[in-house]
């Protein structure tokens, strides 16, 4: 890690982070629907929608099953449409009425404009019921318009301002990841070479990655409170993640339990070892064999789905790399501060 000293690699650092976060905070949201409310007959569906960032007139509306990239031609457009201030309210024969259609389907709201492309607004309605025999009308395949290049950020549902938080949240995580992935290492090292270094770099990203893992979940919960209206939910992808947390602060434990030098350097990397493969266990594939919430999980796609917005990986990307360069110059601040104690 002696490349982490050169001033070349930490200016980077400070400008890879300065520049995502600026840019996070100061670039706009596109415009999309950003509130809607349904009516549900017998035999219509009335959508009332509020677009109020969006100058220009959308040319086409259509509902169509929350199956994201696909292109089937499974689409219902409305009877009728009124223009208001703020937006549009739409008429749909029920969904209910198309044989297409099927109970628990979950459709999604599309406009098409020329400007902004295809605006999404996902779960628009959720269907408990087809009662219907009749086959969808004017059936035609809709290719989306693509987006103009836009200076902004992609307004998702639910999401809204908070997507910026995909700069803060997930460079933790990836951070932690990378922190833990080299005290492995450095732990394996240790058992085969026996030099402290290795135990004293093992530990002390560990705990740096630690720091970055109570970070990761602490953005995380506020996203939570945002999106999901709780702080924490019983998701596999939180618990196991808290579950994680505790299984390396097991670790600290351990090292500090011991008083000799090559005994406690020895129990805490098979120990480190452990952890980590525990670790993986929790957060990489339990979430992805059970139901989660959590993006990229559980059946959920993931923000690379969801966003697919250049501008948005112009910043995320630097995004990682910055906060990935930080931590591992934190770690090589704390082994260094270490080195000097005599420790």
């Amino acid at each position: 890690m002696n490349f982490l000293n050169q001033r070349f690699l930490q200016f980077l650092c400070i400008f890879l982070i300065g520049y995502s976060f600026l840019g996070g905070l100061l670039l706009p949201l596109s415009p999309n629907i950003e509130k809607l409310d349904y009516k549900s007959e017998d035999t219509t569906l009335v959508l009332n929608l509020s677009i109020p960032k969006l100058k220009e007139k959308v040319g086409l509306f259509y509902l169509k099953k929350s199956v994201l990239g696909d292109t089937s031609s499974l689409i219902l457009k409305p009877t009728h449409i009124q223009k208001l201030e703020t937006g549009y309210v739409l008429k749909f024969s029920h969904p209910s009425l198309f044989k297409e259609f099927q109970k628990e389907d979950v459709l999604d709201l599309i406009c098409h404009t020329e400007t902004w492309g295809g605006l999404r607004y996902f779960s628009a309605y959720y269907l408990d019921t087809v009662i219907g025999t009749r086959l969808l009308p004017n059936n035609e395949k809709i290719n989306l318009p693509e987006k103009q290049f836009h200076w902004s950020f992609p307004n998702r549902t639910i999401l809204r301002e908070s997507i910026r938080n995909l700069f803060y949240h997930v460079p933790m995580w990836f951070t932690m990841m990378a922190l833990l992935i080299y005290s492995l290492v450095h732990s394996i090292l240790y058992l085969s070479s026996g030099k402290m270094t290795h135990d004293l770099k093992a530990s002390r990203s560990a705990g740096v990655a630690s720091f970055f893992g109570v970070l990761g979940i602490l953005t995380g919960m506020i996203w939570a409170k945002f999106t999901w209206g709780a702080f924490w939910t019983n998701d596999p992808k939180l618990n196991g993640a808290a579950i994680g947390m505790l299984v390396y602060l097991a670790y600290f434990v351990l090292r500090g339990s011991l008083d000799d030098e090559i005994k406690r350097a020895k129990l805490a990397a098979v120990y480190n070892i452990f952890s980590f493969t525990i670790y993986m266990v929790f957060i990489w594939i339990l979430p992805r064999i059970n139901d989660s919430l959590h993006p990229g999980n559980g059946g959920n796609p993931g923000f690379n789905v969801y966003e697919q917005d250049n501008v948005m990986r112009l910043f995320f990307y630097p995004a990682v790399l910055g906060w990935i360069f930080l931590g591992f110059w934190l770690t090589e601040a704390y082994v260094k501060l270490k080195e000097k104690k005599g420790e």
